[in-house]
């Protein structure tokens, strides 16, 4: 019989056998691809619906635009205008409402500033220290006292509000939104991250600020901190000074930014889901959420060259000098009395 007379019938069992095992594995990688795919996909939209849903939610924990914080001042009090081309978002870092020592003062202030014609940013910070008039008010308190102040008369949005005025007074930009995160989500979020990385140019130590079990002792170079280090050096300032503790917050939330915006992070929901748990319980903020999101696509372009980074202290170029009040207490103060020179410095820092 030829070939092309051949049918079914002729094949014997082992035949038809041998025929259909050599194709069962290629249907079985194309129906496991499929069944594969799907779950995938399934997959990226339950949890990218989830994502959306827990954002939105922790949103709703963090916004205090529902407050009215109308009334709270006199109308004579004056603020600069806003500036179409930049956008200032004040960050304020709490001690934490549970801190006996005075929760709800900051223990920094750092305006970040964003040059929105030209893609350049500053981070400015502001000691502590500094002594002026309370917004609405004629007496003179330390700068850290203001979100306090603000808190007593209107919760966090009092706080953030009075926060925006008092460094208005002294920067003489008008400030857009302010954001508060207390220590504990500071802690939280690098450990979340799995540490950050910073470099030293010489080593650091800290063996006197806080208890014995926990004395800092870094040298010089690369250093892979974890949450818990990371805020004692943020906060230490007896061995060294409220100026150089104002850069070395700087120094971090540069590194916090690398590692958050990290593939590693982006990618991994349950991060994601870990860091917006930490910032509904600490952190709250006037921005609306469309400005958050338009602030995370310009911070997550910037490199570190692109951001500049100021300190103002009691250099030549800091324009504050030491002084104290009729107590005896600790404070500084601009020089010749009035913010002019810091103002001019803020106004012209991109230039």
């Amino acid at each position: 019989m030829s070939d092309e007379n051949t049918n079914k019938e002729d094949y014997s069992d082992e035949d038809i056998v041998s025929e259909f095992s050599s194709k069962k594995p290629s249907m079985a990688r194309r129906v496991f691809f499929k069944l594969w795919m799907f779950l995938l996909i399934s997959a990226f939209l339950v949890s990218g619906g989830a994502l959306v849903y827990k954002t939105g939610f922790t949103y709703s924990q963090v916004w205090t635009n529902g407050e009215d914080i109308s009334g709270l001042l006199p109308l004579s009090e004056s603020t600069p205008q806003p500036d179409a081309n930049r956008l200032n978002v004040l960050l304020l870092g709490l001690r934490g409402e549970d801190d006996p020592n005075g929760g709800l003062l900051t223990d920094s202030l750092i305006l970040l500033s964003i040059d929105l014609k030209n893609k350049k940013a500053a981070m400015i910070s502001i000691p502590r220290d500094l002594y002026i008039k309370m917004p609405g008010e004629e007496k003179k308190e330390k700068i850290n006292f203001a979100h306090a102040l603000g808190y007593q008369k209107k919760g966090s949005a009092g706080g953030l509000f009075f926060s925006k005025v008092a460094i208005s007074k002294i920067t003489g930009l008008y400030i857009d939104y302010a954001v508060s995160i207390d220590h504990e989500a500071f802690r939280e979020i690098v450990d979340i991250l799995g540490g950050i990385d910073i470099t030293l140019e010489r080593p650091f130590r800290e063996d006197s600020q806080f208890s014995k079990e926990m004395i800092i002792d870094l040298p010089a170079g690369e250093n892979h901190l974890n949450g818990t280090t990371t805020l004692y050096f943020v906060r230490s300032r007896f061995s060294t000074s409220d100026f150089d503790r104002a850069k070395r917050q700087q120094q971090v939330l540069v590194a916090v930014k690398e590692k958050a915006f990290s593939l590693g992070v982006l990618a991994n929901p349950v991060k994601i889901f870990q860091i917006l748990d930490s910032l509904g319980k600490n952190v709250r903020t006037d921005m609306p959420i469309s400005k958050v999101a338009e602030l995370v696509s310009l911070v997550s372009g910037f490199e570190n060259r692109d951001i500049k980074h100021k300190v103002f202290d009691t250099t030549p170029e800091g324009f504050l000098y030491d002084s104290k009040t009729e107590s005896g207490a600790y404070i500084l103060l601009p020089v010749g009395d009035e913010f002019s020179k810091i103002q001019e410095y803020c106004r012209n820092i991109f230039k």
